[in-house]
C-alpha cells in the first residue's frame, strides 16, 4: 500500500503555520536605532528603525518587516521592499561583536522554475532555482579583515533534530554535510513529503546557528536561527503564494527543537 501526498504553494503552507504557531514575539528593541553596515564585499548602508518595527534602508521604506530576538544582543531582522517583488532580506545583527550577516533571497520566475532538473544538470546549475546572496560584514565600524564575523560552521551536521512549529505542524531535520540537508513532515500540511536539498550554516553565538535552505520543487527559502541551548528557533520562510507565481508569502516561523539522535558528522 502507498499513499500520496501532495506538494502545496508556499501560500497554503504559510495559512498551515499561522495558527497556535510557536514565533517568538516581536521585539522593540531597535526602535529609534541608525546602525551603518559595512560589508566585506565593499558595500554599506544604512539601517533606521522605527516605532513599532519598521525599518528604512538607505531611505527606502520595507513595506513587510518583522524583528524577533532570540538573544539579548541579537536580532532577526526580516523585511521585504516593494521594489524587490521576488525578494526579500534577513539581518541578523550582533551588537554585542559588531558583526552582521545578510541574506538577500530572490525567488525564481516561473520559466526558471519550470526548467527539469536534468537540464540544469547538463547546465552545471545547482537543482534549486531559489538564490541566496550571503554578505557579512561590521556594524558601525569600518570592515576590517581581523572583525569577528559569522563562520561557516559544521555544528549541527550529524544531528537529526525534530522541530514543532505548532500543535499543528511538526518536521525533523536531518544534517548530512556542508551543503545539504533532508526533511520531512511528520505532521501538519505536508505530512509524508520529504526531500533533500541544499542549505548553509553559520555560527553566530555558542549554541546559536544560522540555518538557511533552498528547496527544489517547490521554490522556497528558509532562514532560521536555531538555539541548541534554549532548544527554540526563530526565522521565515518565503515563496510563491500560489502556483500562478503572482505573489510572494513572506512568513515568520518559531519552533520548539529537540535532538532525537546524533550520528559522527564526515
Amino acid at each position: 500500500m502507498t499513499t500520496t501526498s501532495a506538494w502545496i504553494p508556499v501560500g497554503a503552507l504559510g495559512d498551515a503555520f499561522a495558527p497556535d504557531n510557536h514565533c517568538l514575539p516581536p521585539d522593540t528593541g531597535l526602535d529609534g536605532r541608525t546602525l551603518h553596515l559595512h560589508g566585506e564585499d565593499g558595500r554599506s548602508a544604512t539601517l533606521v528603525f522605527g516605532a513599532g518595527g519598521t525599518l528604512v534602508r538607505d531611505g527606502i521604506a520595507a513595506a513587510q518587516c518583522s524583528i524577533t530576538r532570540p538573544r539579548p544582543a541579537i536580532w532577526f531582522v526580516d523585511y521585504r521592499t516593494a521594489d524587490a517583488p521576488r525578494g526579500g532580506t534577513s539581518l541578523v545583527l550582533d551588537l554585542e561583536r559588531g558583526s552582521y550577516i545578510e541574506i538577500d533571497g530572490t525567488l525564481p520566475t516561473r520559466e526558471d522554475a519550470h526548467v527539469p532538473l536534468l537540464a540544469r544538470v547538463a547546465r552545471g546549475e545547482e537543482l534549486t532555482p531559489v538564490k541566496a546572496r550571503i554578505v557579512r560584514g561590521t556594524i558601525d565600524r569600518p570592515f576590517a579583515d581581523d572583525a569577528a564575523l559569522p563562520a561557516p560552521t559544521a555544528e549541527l551536521l550529524g544531528k537529526r533534530i525534530e522541530y514543532i512549529y505548532s500543535p499543528h505542524e511538526r518536521y525533523e531535520h536531518i544534517y548530512l554535510n556542508a551543503g545539504f540537508y533532508t526533511w520531512r513532515c511528520l505532521a501538519g500540511s505536508e505530512h509524508g513529503l520529504c526531500d533533500t536539498d541544499a542549505c548553509h550554516y553559520y555560527k553566530i553565538d555558542t549554541d546559536l546557528v544560522l540555518f538557511i535552505w533552498r528547496e527544489k520543487i517547490v521554490p522556497t527559502l528558509g532562514i532560521v536561527m536555531v538555539d541548541l541551548r534554549a532548544m527554540k528557533t526563530t526565522g521565515k520562510i518565503m515563496g510563491y503564494e500560489g502556483d500562478d507565481f503572482a505573489g510572494v508569502r513572506n512568513f515568520g516561523v518559531g519552533a520548539h527543537a529537540r535532538v532525537l539522535s546524533v550520528i559522527p558528522a564526515e
